[in-house]
């Protein structure tokens, strides 16, 4: 997981004024109003909120094992994973009303900065905290991130069976160290470039699961 540390949720960017020359706005009906926001955020947040003297049960139960779940590492691929102090989230205006109250807790963003969820007290399961982030995500993402992670999943699964396939070649190498003949070797070298190309249409897969693309093309 690549952690963030912020005070605040970062306000969306607003728009600039359109400009023909001479530093003077082109009029549209729009040019007395103020700018709108942009649509959302490149990605939605999950925030944790703690600190050293939050209760070490709840923590563990967060750390040791809502983050240690597969589906919720892969998962926050699709998330910017902020750590924010309690006085800085009550301070937040956007989590200081629904971002809960509990020490330690997880709140889940849109990337639109409209909907906030706190995940806290008797909530801090796997299942709440997954569910939660697969609706976050769905509103913002076109692709389905519990089917991303599926197929992630597999994915990681090739990973683990190629490296225990040049575990048995890297031993046959080392058990025909002194009588390696020119047969043997050209057949390590077909195994090992047999791997080398599953290796790269592996990389090439998981690469392609992780280009997430925002549901409106003017998501940042």
């Amino acid at each position: 997981m690549r952690w963030e540390t912020l005070d605040a949720i970062p306000a969306l960017e607003t728009a600039a004024p359109v400009v023909t020359g001479e530093g003077v706005s082109a009029p549209t009906p729009e040019s007395a109003a103020p700018a709108k926001s942009a649509m959302s955020a490149d990605k939605p947040y999950v925030v944790y909120v703690t600190d050293p003297g939050a209760d070490a049960k709840a923590i563990d139960a967060i750390e040791k094992v809502i983050f240690d779940d597969d589906r919720i590492q892969l998962g926050t691929k699709a998330f910017h994973m902020v750590r924010m102090t309690p006085e800085a989230a009550t301070a937040d205006p956007i989590l200081k009303e629904k971002g809960g109250k509990e020490i330690p807790r997880l709140i889940l963003v849109t990337a639109d900065l409209k909907s906030v969820k706190a995940v806290e007290g008797n909530a801090l399961k796997v299942s709440e905290v997954w569910s939660g982030m697969k609706a976050v995500a769905g509103r913002h993402y076109k692709q389905d991130l519990d089917t991303v992670v599926k197929e992630l999943l597999s994915v990681l699964g090739e990973f683990d069976k190629i490296a225990k396939a040049r575990t048995v070649v890297d031993e046959k190498e080392k058990r025909l160290a002194d009588k390696m003949t020119p047969a043997d070797q050209k057949d390590l070298e077909a195994k090992r470039a047999e791997l080398d190309a599953k290796q790269k249409k592996a990389e090439a897969q998981r690469d392609k699961l992780l280009e997430l693309k925002a549901k409106d093309a003017k998501a940042a």
